[in-house]
């Protein structure tokens, strides 16, 4: 295939194994990204008949840079379980939005080995596979966000290096809150603590801190590592409070990213927001079930000495913004 005739295709996947890395590339053409994560679009892509990867160099990157693409308006940080996804599918709702959430190839470039790419390098591949995702396919986004996977914050100066002009918007949530819903749900970071060397270079902890640790104490440390990383920044971040939500989305992070919804806009989204936003089908909200077991006395005294004042750090800023 002519690379000209790729320009319009989606990079789906990453690989950054030696000698040289690889990049496949899908025709999403005619797709919209409407699931709740960009890797479920992929998925529904891949089931049709007309599914076939490409697979080129990463040079191709740069070469196909020239096509119609955006740099994102916002970049999208969380604490997990939190609100952000709920944040993600509404900002998609908007005129005009593009809003790709928790892309694998990104995620494949951020457990790269540190050896095999330098801080300018990577910054330079990432700006590449992102805007590669921003692509104008349709001919009318005009506001592009990314929504990052809730790890990812402890790489936010490699973000803001390659994207310096992206907004930076944070949601967290009430950690004793977030950590009910993660010991009752574990998501799959939490499998990270059967791999310290791993976990350690992903959340930016000591592997031998991690190494000894049990489930809940392991959640609390990487809940702790994402909070402080959060808490470095937070001069630059927009914060939103799951507390806000929905209404921060039309109020605070709409503007943010250059939008003004109108009164239709808002009923829109007021009605996106009574369902469950990580279920791709409508199903209605009925509220975090995961947050209601009572947690440990000894575990709340370490969230409450580890976490709570990271929270309330950020809150008070939030506050006074």
């Amino acid at each position: 295939m002519d690379l000209a005739e790729l320009a319009t295709f989606t990079p789906v996947a990453l690989d950054l194994a030696p000698p040289g890395g690889a990049v496949d590339w899908g025709d999403l053409a005619g797709l919209r990204f409407a699931e709740p994560f960009f890797d479920q679009t992929v998925e529904r892509w891949a089931g049709g008949s007309a599914a076939r990867l490409v697979r080129t160099d990463l040079a191709a990157l740069e070469a196909l840079d020239h096509a119609p693409s955006l740099d994102p308006a916002a970049l999208i940080f969380h604490l997990s379980r939190c609100g952000s996804t709920l944040v993600s599918r509404l900002l998609a709702a908007l005129p005009g939005a593009l809003v790709i959430a928790e892309p694998r190839p990104v995620n494949t470039l951020l457990l790269a080995n540190p050896a095999a790419l330098d801080e300018e390098a990577a910054a330079r591949l990432l700006r590449l596979v992102v805007r590669a995702l921003g692509r104008r396919r349709f001919g009318d986004e005009r506001h592009y966000v990314l929504k990052l996977s809730s790890w990812n914050v402890a790489r936010l100066d490699l973000f803001r290096r390659a994207f310096p002009g992206a907004k930076l918007i944070w949601v967290q949530r009430a950690p004793l809150e977030i950590l009910a819903s993660v010991l009752a749900e574990p998501p799959a970071w939490s499998e990270l603590r059967r791999a310290p060397l791993l976990a350690a270079r992903l959340f930016a902890v000591p592997a031998e801190e991690l190494a000894p640790l049990d489930a809940a104490p392991f959640c609390a440390r990487v809940l702790a590592a994402l909070l402080a990383a959060a808490h470095a920044a937070a001069d630059d971040l927009l914060t939103v409070d799951y507390r806000e939500l929905p209404e921060a989305v039309w109020t605070r992070l709409a503007p943010a990213i250059g939008v003004a919804p109108d009164a239709g806009d808002i009923a829109r989204l007021r009605e996106e927001a009574r369902y469950y936003s990580k279920d791709p089908a409508r199903r209605l909200f009925t509220g975090d079930r995961s947050e209601r077991p009572a947690l440990p006395e000894a575990f709340r005294a370490l969230a409450e000495h580890r976490l709570e004042p990271l929270y309330r750090a950020l809150e008070a800023r939030r506050a006074a913004a």
